[in-house]
């Protein structure tokens, strides 16, 4: 088999929830069959950065292509075409990934590849569809992008950001129910995911393959935890990563401040904005780590993993990173939404400030407790949630693209 993997964004380094979905599943199944990568340098990185990672995913693809985004991300043009993205049918987020000069790239990319297997990484990319009609193609979901859209407007204050990223839902929510049926599979993180998508796209076909973790990466440390430490590790210019830290910091914070003095709080992870930097720099017991080359010292230093997400969908790679590291997690039910996870079991479920910080000093002062969870934890993602496992997901749903099956997912 001949893959052609066509991405949003360049997927390396593995950081993040996405990065870390793609490189992996490119990773699993370009030791098996030849695959061809095409990414659209999305996140604007230099010259000599897109160098370095091409160099990196070249050691598993048998060819690396990465193009330019039409307009400078957050440049003029940009900020323009995102003023003017209400008059247009398409969301914002397709537009802003495609032009005439990309579309000719991409039509001369699939005339070399004739027979190729075309994965699509996102519902995003659905304006480089049409020269595909022919192809044998694969549609990724990272998440339901219309319900996350609609989850966001749901919880913004300002009326008109809600009004925007309501019809950016709507925008979404039409392009899932004319796209998804095109594509020989669609493949979700979830089954919730897939049975939202379901709701619009009743005609697709649909396979879970999902979210995972590299099991010898994240592996529980030697390292002994601090005492009286929680930790938070997460790309921090992700808006959901943002808003659960905002319930962390003024909600659940100085509740454990106050019935544990001297408790400190790690907060690690990627690109954190300026009022995040500013709040960590007022209090001495926060420790911010901003764009770490290495997350598992930091998750391994907090006795007490913390995912305090409201918002987003899919599933929560950081939740599976810290599992296959023994961690004791405490998180809300959409933190760990679809997950296989079991509240007293693996992970402490808490939605209320006041219950979150409770199950926090629980663990704090239950050394048995946390080994406990964090064993069970580890065991569960050896079982479900490592990529080799993960993987093998992929691998079924693209023989059901090519085949029509054998498949275990039936519509």
């Amino acid at each position: 088999m001949k893959l052609v993997w066509l991405s949003h964004f360049v997927p390396y380094p593995p950081r993040g929830g996405a990065h870390q979905r793609s490189y992996n599943l490119i990773r699993h199944i370009a030791s098996k069959h030849e695959t061809l990568l095409f990414a659209i340098n999305l996140e604007g990185h230099s010259p000599q950065l897109i160098s370095e990672y091409s160099k990196e995913l070249k050691k598993h693809c048998a060819e690396v292509e990465i193009w330019d985004l039409p307009h400078r991300w957050r440049g003029a043009r940009w900020w323009a075409e995102l003023a003017l993205s209400p008059l247009y049918r398409h969301p914002y987020g397709s537009r802003t990934l495609w032009s005439p000069e990309l579309g000719r790239r991409w039509e001369a990319v699939l005339g070399r590849h004739p027979g190729a297997l075309v994965h699509f990484d996102s519902i995003d990319l659905a304006l480089y569809l049409p020269p595909a009609a022919r192809f044998k193609k694969v549609l990724n979901h990272h998440n339901c992008e219309s319900a996350m859209a609609e989850r966001r407007a749901e919880k913004e204050p300002n009326p008109l950001k809600r009004a925007y990223l309501r019809q950016q839902a709507r925008k979404l929510r039409r392009l899932e129910q004319e796209a998804c049926h095109l594509f020989d599979v669609n493949l979700t993180v979830s089954e919730l995911d897939k049975r939202s998508l379901l709701e619009s796209s009743p005609r697709a076909h649909f396979h879970v393959v999902e979210n995972g973790t590299d099991t010898g990466y994240f592996s529980p440390a030697e390292a002994v935890p601090e005492p009286k430490s929680v930790v938070f590790a997460a790309s921090l210019n992700w808006y959901p990563n943002l808003s659960a830290v905002r319930f962390l910091g003024w909600e659940i914070w100085p509740r454990l401040k106050s019935q544990c003095p001297g408790i400190r709080l790690f907060l690690a992870g990627q690109k954190p904005p300026k009022w995040l930097v500013q709040w960590a720099e007022q209090d001495p017991e926060i420790v911010l780590v901003a764009n770490p080359v290495d997350i598992r010292p930091w998750m391994a230093r907090g006795a007490v993993f913390v995912c305090p997400i409201l918002d987003g969908g899919g599933t929560k790679l950081k939740i599976l990173d810290a599992l296959a590291m023994g961690k004791a997690v405490v998180t809300t039910a959409i933190g760990c939404e679809s997950l296989e996870v079991k509240h007293g079991e693996n992970i402490l479920v808490a939605d209320t400030p006041e219950d979150f910080a409770r199950q926090v000093l629980r663990l704090l002062g239950d050394e048995a407790l946390r080994k406990q969870l964090g064993a069970c934890g580890r065991a569960l993602v050896e079982e479900l949630y490592s990529w080799e496992v993960i993987g093998r997901h992929l691998e079924q749903a693209y023989q059901y693209a090519l085949k029509g099956g054998p498949c275990e997912e039936k519509r």
